[in-house]
């Protein structure tokens, strides 16, 4: 990206795939990417279809990125990036009042031009969903059973979607785990369901500051960021972990 800059030439963009559970700093992540607040951050499913942002760095547009949205039909359109916002949060909302579907494989096609963007094409896909187990006891059993089984269904479902879009062997994965023991990680678990070795996975933990304190020890701490479990079973991993 850097020599593209500075000879001002195109180069082809490798397509990244950002996988990772809800609240786990996915968009934070995504955001610190593109240099720009782009999708809602919070807690509950925010992205409900895969969006596709393709970036590309143009020094012309400085203060704000040219956006451009491909429409059903296939044509582009210039759309301002509050516009794009809008269109995001209208298709989620419509996923969660769908009686059939909560999500949509169909992906989001958006193109960017941007100063403090890379030239990429960064994949977003739907938050991972931990679900409870499904428990039902007293008088309020019926209904807490069919929420947890709804839950269930919308946690299946999105696995299902990102395990079928990170399974096309030309895409890059960035597995974001929010974790302070490398022995358990639900992320790298449904990644390696695509990618079994992580031979096209780079491994991000996010929330550092926080996993801090749980040490007890230096060592503990060197332990941790040293992630030698990692090296151990999974010693064909494209990258990391980075924090």
């Amino acid at each position: 990206h850097t020599l593209a800059q500075s000879f001002e030439k195109d180069f082809d963009a490798p397509a990244v795939v950002v996988v990772g559970h809800q609240s786990s700093g996915k968009s934070a992540l995504i955001e610190a990417l593109m240099g720009f607040q782009f999708n809602q951050v919070g807690g509950g499913t925010k992205t409900r279809r895969p969006i596709a942002l393709q970036m590309k760095y143009n020094p012309e547009y400085a203060i704000e990125p040219k956006c451009y949205l491909e429409l059903p039909n296939g044509k582009e359109e210039e759309r301002t990036l509050a516009q794009i916002q809008d269109y995001i949060e209208q298709e989620n909302q419509r996923l969660e009042k769908d009686p059939i579907r909560s999500f949509d494989r169909r992906e989001i096609k958006i193109r960017m031009e941007y100063k403090h963007c890379p030239n990429l094409i960064l994949i977003d896909t739907p938050g991972l969903i931990a679900a409870p187990k499904i428990v039902g006891r007293g008088a309020r059993a019926g209904r807490e059973v069919a929420q947890q089984r709804a839950l269930h269904k919308s946690a299946q479902d999105a696995e299902r979607l990102v395990v079928e879009k990170i399974s096309c062997p030309d895409y890059l994965i960035v597995c974001v785990e929010d974790t302070a023991d490398w022995k358990h990680g639900p992320t790298r678990e449904v990644v390696q369901k695509a990618d079994p070795d992580l031979s096209r996975t780079i491994v991000v933990n996010t929330k550092l500051d926080t996993k801090l304190p749980q040490f007890g020890s230096p060592k503990d701490t060197v332990e941790f960021l040293q992630a030698s479990i990692l090296d151990r079973t999974s010693p064909q991993r494209l990258g990391g972990p980075f924090y």
